[in-house]
């Protein structure tokens, strides 16, 4: 079996693969506290466990601000301060749980980690769309996620051995563990930017005219493209990511399986996302976006009917293997959509307002998020727990339609789209950004 990921790890630029160790780093430090917040609130720190709820309700309603703030300063003021910014601001806030005592302190620490998460979102993407082009950009954004999953996986499992409810400082230094795991990913990330500045439109061939919303978002709401994609992206984070960590446990109960098949479960949706991006991430960066996103609604969609078929009550085992297949068919989707989406968003983006674009991308993201937990509550609140899987399986079918139309409708070509060279400090010498826009708005 051929390692397509070594492969394409290897044809990326040495900046770029400082950029994944410090995505990895930050994941390990994520993934030591992700499982535990509500545990650590409710019996560690004595809070109700509906406020423990509402302080993750907190961290998502914060990152819709965060990541178009993040974007704004990227294109104003530059990637490099405003990565360090995020990364900062996620240490103070997750550190910040080590020191909960009352409510307004999990509020707080909730708010300033969902503000630099959303913020995160933002400056990732742009950090990799800026030092790739092309198929390696796609591969990129593959192995980013392959390096988050693999990094939370290994936190998890870290944090599982260390964490205990017994003794309140076992978890303290979780959380300060996290905190330090952003610091060093925010050095790793100021190191590898280097002396880059942000762009300004005298670097440009293309300058904003006057009164098209240059210091703002108009620009964006503005883009026809860009606003069909985000709504996809809404509507695949309800119908997917939303259920994720959220319904799809709520159906397990709800049927009264044994808790042990969730676990499970996540292992191996967790296992399949590596295996699927290690063995044919360059075919995947190959395809066109719309495809990959028109597949991994139907993937969902496959999610969905297995899921239905567990509800139905087929006995403990066949249950139990309907919901572990169902996860692992579900990381299908999460595999081809983290290359779809970033690649197809900064394919439209002109260099000079990609920080915006990834802002609106991420609060689109945040957006579904925090609807599809919502939605899927409502559904598993009514009497018959079938409308669940139906209900968000047909809105996956609808999504891969949509998927399917915005390949044929678009008037760009993401695929082939390239983007600007960087701008670099050379001794007082600067090489500028190019875009060359074309006809029908194409930049490359």
């Amino acid at each position: 079996m051929r390692l397509e990921s070594v492969a394409a790890l290897r044809t990326l630029p040495p900046r770029t693969r400082v950029v994944m160790a410090a995505n990895l780093v930050s994941s390990v430090g994520t993934g030591l506290v992700q499982p535990f917040l509500v545990l650590y609130l409710t019996r560690v720190r004595g809070l109700p466990v509906g406020t423990a709820t509402a302080v993750i309700s907190v961290i998502s309603v914060a990152s819709l601000v965060g990541g178009p703030v993040a974007g704004r300063l990227a294109d104003g003021f530059g990637i490099r301060p405003t990565a360090a910014a995020a990364m900062a601001t996620a240490a103070v806030g997750t550190a910040g749980f080590a020191l909960v005592t009352e409510v307004s302190g999990a509020v707080l620490a909730g708010l300033t980690y969902g503000l630099a998460y959303g913020a995160m979102l933002s400056v990732w993407n742009v950090v990799i769309a800026r030092s790739t082009q092309g198929e390696s950009r796609s591969a990129a954004f593959g192995l980013q996620f392959v390096a988050l999953n693999v990094g939370v996986g290994l936190g998890g499992v870290l944090g599982g051995i260390f964490a205990s409810t017994a003794d309140p400082g076992r978890f303290q230094l979780l959380y300060v563990c996290d905190g330090l795991s952003f610091l060093v990913a925010g050095a790793l990330l100021v190191l590898a930017l280097g002396g880059r500045r942000a762009p300004s439109p005298s670097d440009h061939d293309t300058v904003p005219e006057a009164g098209t919303g240059a210091r703002g978002y108009g620009v964006v709401l503005r883009d026809r493209a860009l606003l069909k994609v985000l709504a996809l992206t809404v509507a695949l984070m309800v119908v997917g990511y939303g259920q994720l960590e959220s319904s799809i446990p709520g159906l397990v109960a709800v049927q009264g399986m044994d808790a042990r098949i969730m676990a499970w479960a996540f292992v191996a949706n967790t296992c399949c996302i590596v295996l699927i991006q290690a063995v044919a991430v360059t075919r995947i960066s190959r395809t066109p976006p719309a495809a990959l996103l028109a597949a991994t609604a139907t993937s969902w969609a496959g999610c969905w009917l297995l899921l239905l078929l567990a509800a139905a009550g087929a006995g403990t085992a066949v249950e139990a293997a309907l919901v572990i297949g169902a996860l692992a068919v579900f990381a299908v989707g999460e595999a081809l959509l983290a290359v779809a989406l970033p690649t197809l968003v900064n394919s439209l983006a002109p260099e000079v307002f990609r920080g915006r674009y990834n802002g609106a991308y991420s609060a689109a993201m945040s957006t579904g998020l925090v609807i599809g937990p919502l939605l899927g509550g409502a559904l598993l609140g009514a009497e018959q727990t079938w409308l669940l899987p139906v209900v968000l399986g047909l809105g996956c079918v609808m999504c891969a339609g949509c998927a399917v139309l915005l390949g044929r409708r678009s008037p760009r070509a993401p695929a082939a789209a390239q983007p600007a060279p960087e701008v670099y400090d050379t001794g007082g010498h600067e090489v500028p950004y190019r875009v060359e826009q074309l006809e029908g708005g194409e930049v490359r």
